[in-house]
């Protein structure tokens, strides 16, 4: 598994940077050929991520680090959830519907008691 590149961002978790967010993934998405379709999956991917941090009382930064591969880009967000965001419940959420509906793979890692990392990836087509 060889990354070629590897871009990392780390945003104050406020709505204003929303668009910071989604023009990043935008921007790598096109330089490796994505469809538009899949550009506009990656951007809504992106976007429900960074909601999912806004929805957080405790997460102040959005970390985020995206693995450019020849036939996909995986996206890690690690540290997501507070302690009162980590039940099942969550996963059956809307947005994590729409995470699985736009990705190939979504992948939830619990780090502890009080965070997941979240790994989502797509495959150039």
């Amino acid at each position: 598994m060889t990354i070629i590149d590897r871009v990392e961002m780390n945003v104050p978790a406020r709505r204003e940077y929303a668009r910071l967010i989604r023009l990043a993934v935008a921007g790598i998405a096109s330089r490796m050929n994505f469809t538009v379709d899949s550009l506009e999956d990656l951007k809504m991917a992106i976007d429900e991520a960074y909601v999912i941090a806004l929805d957080d009382p405790v997460q102040e930064v959005f970390n985020v680090a995206f693995n450019i591969h020849p036939d996909r880009l995986e996206i890690l967000v690690p540290g997501l959830g507070s302690a009162e965001a980590l039940g099942d419940e969550l996963l059956q959420k809307f947005g994590f519907s729409i995470l699985n509906s736009v990705m190939d793979k979504v992948e939830w890692t619990r780090v502890d008691e009080r965070s997941r990392n979240l790994l989502m990836v797509k495959y150039v087509v």
